[in-house]
């Protein structure tokens, strides 16, 4: 007996046969029994009876654009048994539309068997997560790389080829377009990931920083570009996959810290403000904190008294047990090793609620001045 013959006998293959008017024409014995129905029973039903929507949807492609060569090479249908289970098949087979009118559509079917079921955990398991990631309000995103970056390279090839290696977004969730600034209409994972992510001197530090880090970095800083082309400034929580040195795809979470850091620039710019204000005062001035240690102090100050001398006047004044809101006479070691007398004024300022700090401010004498000339 040929060996074909004998498999053919021990496990009967299941075939179909559907017309281009959508009927089923026929089921091999073996098929029947798989869905649970008699032969006869299913001739001349119309397809919707025997497969799902999906399925249904693809067949009826494939009749209205045959192959010329009139052969199917792979089809994924799902077959939908009489107790309402479903059947899994990989199809190939004969579309005859030249010789047969209507045309006839001949396939052999390939039950997944336990590798279908897998295939559905994963898919199943692939949706629920895809679920979540889109519902999350955490930012999440992920790029891939069509051509895998070899970081067996120097730093400076391996960021060359993360910016002009083949890459597209694997999946960027609804937060991640809504940092963006993403329209609603707009798919971000079909859109070019250098156009979001472009390659600047910033980027490329961010780069070597996951480099040096083995892309496995968090908080790394890196200066994006939102959908209407402004500067988007995220931090990003980074991991990466990476398969026998090369690098695979990355993925990770972000946080827009555009406005922190605008407020930081912002607050940055009133401190220089104050700095040239006080600096500009022609008496000196030095600023002590809760822990009695000199926090600031002005250009008068360290012409009069020197950079590192801010720690030794501050305990003189605290020696001295200086009240508060008024002036005193005070000699001071000033940088020609003197010690002249200074007119000091010291302030208690609230900075936050059990929290004080002091400033002082110090005016040599020039001769003798009455009480009432002296002002802060």
């Amino acid at each position: 007996m040929d060996t074909l013959d004998f498999l053919a006998q021990k496990a009967p293959p299941l075939t179909s046969t559907l017309s281009a008017d959508g009927l089923l024409v026929s089921l091999s014995e073996s098929l029947s029994d798989q869905l649970g129905y008699a032969p006869e029973e299913s001739l001349s039903q119309p397809i919707e009876r025997f497969y799902s929507v999906e399925s249904v949807r693809a067949l009826r492609l494939l009749i209205a654009n045959p192959p010329a060569d009139e052969q199917v090479h792979s089809l994924e249908l799902t077959l939908i048994r009489h107790n309402g289970g479903l059947l899994h098949v990989i199809a190939s087979g004969l579309l005859e539309w030249r010789s047969v009118q209507p045309a006839r559509l001949h396939l052999l079917n390939i039950a997944l068997g336990a590798l279908g079921h897998r295939v559905r955990e994963m898919h199943n398991a692939n949706e629920v997560m895809s679920q979540m990631l889109q519902s999350a309000k955490v930012a999440y995103w992920c790029i891939e790389f069509a051509e895998a970056v070899d970081i067996n390279n120097s730093p400076d090839e391996i960021v060359r080829q993360v910016f002009e290696n083949d890459s597209h977004w694997r999946l960027c969730n609804r937060a991640m377009a809504d940092v963006y600034e993403m329209p609603s209409d707009v798919d971000f994972n079909q859109q070019p990931v250098r156009l979001y992510w472009p390659r600047s001197p910033a980027n490329e530090e961010f780069v070597r920083r996951l480099i040096e880090a083995g892309f496995s970095v968090d908080c790394a800083l890196s200066v994006d570009r939102r959908h209407d082309g402004s500067p988007a400034y995220v931090e990003n929580d980074v991991r990466a996959t990476i398969v026998n040195g090369h690098l695979l795809r990355m993925w990770g979470s972000i946080r827009d810290v555009s406005q922190e850091l605008r407020m930081q620039h912002d607050a940055e710019q009133r401190i220089d403000a104050l700095r040239r204000v006080f600096d500009a005062v022609p008496d000196a001035v030095l600023v002590i904190d809760e822990h009695l240690q000199p926090q600031w102090r002005n250009a008068a100050f360290e012409e009069t008294f020197g950079i590192t001398n801010g720690a030794g006047i501050a305990r003189l004044l605290l020696d001295n047990a200086l009240p508060e809101r008024t002036w005193h006479r005070l000699p001071l070691p000033d940088l020609s090793g003197r010690e002249p007398d200074f007119d000091v004024h010291c302030s208690r300022i609230q900075i936050r609620e059990g929290v004080a700090w002091r400033v002082a401010v110090f005016r040599e004498r020039q001769g003798v001045l009455h009480a009432q000339e002296l002002h802060p």
